[in-house]
Formats: C-alpha cells, sequence, structure tokens
C-alpha cells in the first residue's frame, strides 16, 4: 500500500484548482489592473460630460448648481451635493437610490448621473452606466470585475473562486518550502547544519535565475511572484470572499477577528436607517439656520473643530446630503487616522433648524478590531487609501499586481502543459 504523501497531495490540488480558476484570474488580474485607475480612465472614456474647457469667469456655488438639476429633474430626488468642483471638469449629481420602493413611489430613473456647467449652471447630458455606450466603458469592465457581467450568479462563481484562491495561497507557499532532510540518526553538529541549510535551500524559491531556459524562466517566476506577493495576494483573493460570498466570510471573521454582524451593529448604533422621502428634493425651500447655501462651509467647520479637538486633521472632505426626514445635514470625511474613503471614513451629522452638532463619528475610535480589519481588506482591494502622491503610488501598485495575478495564471497553465508533455513521453516509453 502506498503511503500518504501530503506533498504531492497539495501539489495535485494546487494544479488542477490552478487550471480551473487560471480563466477567471486572468480576467479578474487584468481588469482589476485597469480598474486600479477607475475614476481618471472613467473620465477619459466619458470625457465629453466629464471634462469642460476652462473660462475666466468664477464657478457657480454648489447650491445653485443643485438647484438648475432639481429645475431640469423634478421628478427625481437629488439629496447629495459635490463638496466642490474641479476648474476643468463638469459638477455631477447623483439621483438617489430608490431602496424600498414601496414607500417610496419616486419612478425607475433612465440615468444614474447628471453633469452640469459649472460656471453657467447649463445641463451638459445625463448618464445611464448600465448603457452599453463608450463612455460606460469603464462600467463595464467593473462589472466584468465584479460579477463576470452575470449578475448573482457571476458574483457566487467569483466568490467560490477567491475562496479556492485563498486556499491556494497557503498551499502554494507550502509547496515553495524544501523538501524535509532525513535525519537518520545523524550527529548532532551534521544535524544543526541540515536544519540551518534550510533557508538556504528555500532562497532559490525567491529568486528568478537569469540565464537559463523557456521553462525554468517560468518556473521561477511562478514561485517568486508568488512567495513576493503573498501577503497582498492573500488579501485580495480573500476580500474578494468578502464581496461575492458573505456566507462564508462573515462567520469566518466572526470567528477570527470578532468581526460584528450586520444586528451587531444596528443595535450599537441605537438607531435604524429611516426611508428616504419623495419631498427630499424640496430641501432647498426650507427656511432653515443651515441651509443649502451655507452647509458646506458650516459643516466643514465643524469638522475641523471636532477633529482638532480629539488631535485630528481632516485630509479630505468627501460629500455633504441632507436628510430630509431628519432635517438634518450630513457630511463625510476622512481623517488622518481614517482607513480608507469608504466604509472607514468619519461623519458629522447638524441639525439644520439651530446648527447644532447632533452627532460626530470618528470612524477609528468607534470600529471594532474585526471592522477595522475588514475596512483594511476592503480599503487595500479597491484602492480607496491614502491621497496624493501616496494614493498615486499604491494606484501603480496594485495595477501591477492585478498583472502579477494575470502572469501567474499564465506561468501555471504553461507549467502544467510543459509537465503533461513530459509525463506523456514517459509513458510512451514504458509502453
Amino acid at each position: 500500500m502506498t503511503a500518504f504523501n501530503p506533498r504531492h497531495a497539495c501539489l495535485w490540488i494546487h494544479r488542477y484548482t490552478g487550471l480551473a480558476m487560471a480563466g477567471f484570474l486572468v480576467v479578474a488580474g487584468i481588469t482589476g489592473t485597469l480598474l486600479a485607475f477607475h475614476h481618471e480612465l472613467d473620465e477619459v472614456f466619458n470625457h465629453k460630460l466629464a471634462y469642460i474647457d476652462n473660462q475666466d469667469t468664477s464657478q457657480l456655488p454648489v447650491a445653485v448648481l443643485h438647484d438648475a438639476v432639481i429645475s431640469a429633474y423634478p421628478e427625481h430626488n437629488f439629496s447629495s451635493m459635490p463638496i466642490s468642483v474641479a476648474p476643468n471638469r463638469s459638477a455631477v449629481f447623483t439621483v438617489d437610490k430608490v431602496r424600498d420602493k414601496k414607500a417610496n413611489k419616486q419612478p425607475a430613473s433612465a440615468f444614474q448621473e447628471v453633469y452640469v456647467n459649472p460656471y453657467n449652471g447649463h445641463i451638459i447630458g445625463t448618464r445611464d452606466k448600465n448603457a452599453w455606450a463608450w463612455r460606460n466603458t469603464i462600467w463595464k469592465v467593473f462589472w466584468l470585475h465584479r460579477e463576470l457581467l452575470l449578475g448573482d450568479i457571476g458574483k457566487l462563481i467569483l466568490g467560490i473562486i477567491a475562496l479556492v484562491w485563498t486556499l491556494n495561497c497557503f498551499i502554494g507557499f507550502y509547496l515553495t518550502l524544501p523538501r524535509a532532510v532525513k535525519q537518520h540518526r545523524l550527529p548532532r553538529q551534521e544535524s544543526a547544519k541540515k536544519r540551518a541549510s534550510l533557508l538556504k535551500r528555500w532562497l532559490p524559491a525567491w529568486t528568478i535565475r537569469r540565464k537559463t531556459n523557456t521553462f525554468k524562466l517560468n518556473y521561477d517566476v511562478h514561485h517568486a511572484f508568488g512567495l513576493w506577493l503573498w501577503l497582498i495576494l492573500l488579501v485580495i483573493a480573500w476580500s474578494s470572499v468578502g464581496f461575492n460570498l458573505q456566507q462564508v466570510y462573515n462567520p469566518i471573521m466572526q470567528t477570527l477577528v470578532g468581526l460584528e454582524g450586520k444586528e451587531d451593529k444596528s443595535n450599537k448604533s441605537g438607531k435604524s436607517s429611516a426611508q428616504s422621502v419623495p419631498e427630499a428634493k424640496r430641501f432647498n425651500k426650507a427656511v432653515l439656520m443651515i441651509n443649502k447655501d451655507n452647509s458646506i462651509e458650516y459643516l466643514s467647520q465643524q469638522a475641523n473643530i471636532a477633529a482638532q479637538k480629539n488631535g485630528l486633521n481632516v485630509e479630505q472632505l468627501l460629500g455633504i446630503r441632507w436628510a430630509e426626514e431628519d432635517k438634518q445635514w450630513q457630511m463625510r470625511f476622512k481623517t488622518n487616522e481614517d482607513i480608507g474613503k469608504k466604509g472607514g471614513a468619519s461623519s458629522i451629522t447638524v441639525n439644520a433648524s439651530d446648527g447644532s452638532v447632533e452627532k460626530v463619528n470618528f470612524a477609528y475610535q468607534n470600529a471594532s478590531f474585526g471592522s477595522k480589519v475588514d475596512q483594511w481588506l476592503s480599503t487595500l482591494h479597491m484602492g480607496h487609501i491614502s491621497h496624493g502622491i501616496g494614493h498615486l503610488a499604491y494606484q501603480i501598485f496594485l495595477a501591477l499586481i492585478g498583472l502579477a495575478v494575470a502572469v501567474l495564471s499564465g506561468t501555471g497553465v504553461y507549467l502544467w502543459y510543459k509537465g503533461r508533455q513530459q509525463r506523456l513521453k514517459s509513458l510512451q516509453k514504458l509502453q
């Protein structure tokens, strides 16, 4: 009876699961490289709406631009506003999502974004990101990356692929380790030398030989890329499980790092989110102390005051929103202690009637350890990290990681193919 060899079993699993995943990972890697520059590339493809010519006149206030959008599309809600508009860019206003179709009778919108000239308030156009059009190229790349353009079925497929990929990260790491040397009752000194040589024997797996043949080059690239990029590849793989297969991700994260479930988060906040109402589009008509005209300036001042009291700096203002149901203004911002610009960002809520600060949420203070780990995973995956030069550097790094994923898959298929050819030759010789 042949003894079980764990290394051979792991090699078999790594080889054939890698083959099954290769096509999906090549697509995910290449699309991920493009999505590292999602915003920049989207503006290139959508330049007719996104870009405008610089003008000598001053831009109109954001509140005035918002009024123009409401007047042009009174049947839709636009509760959010941009904080500012770049000199050669259009102002973009997003149609509110209808989260509860029974409670909110707002009609389904034929578009999701309205583009406005910030110098004169004229509507440049609208965009339906779901349409098959040149201007939506990067959004189609995103949905290909996220769900293979197949909806929930695609998400499920990619979730399973990501789970297998996560397991393969550990199997692949194990396979790079040098094989154990049998001691056979060696003297102590010689046994110590054998142990010391373990790292020396593992070192070639981290390097790529320059003067070599095609097979060895692919072999070295597969091993070295997998080792040098192992941690970030594990982050990308496991966070992909979180995006697409939460029924597996959440229980494991709850066990490992104490990630809170949705019920725990809602109980902790002590208040459920209110539904939006059709009257939200008319908030500009309310007689309030903090109105649309002064909201951005006032909330940004209050955010800075609150941050300074806690020894923080506000690095970036992310967006402002009017909550009609509570008569409140809500602004999201990123401090120097926050993780990313999405779930890990801070926020401030102000009562519009008297200007009192209702709530300040500093994300780094209120998030549990499990939530912080989850935020770091998603932020590193999506590239919503840092700003300025630091953000650009990480975008480049993330783009290279996408290419590395495609290269690892390609070299893996090549190694299997050459190995299969060799095995077939061996069988022919035996016959």
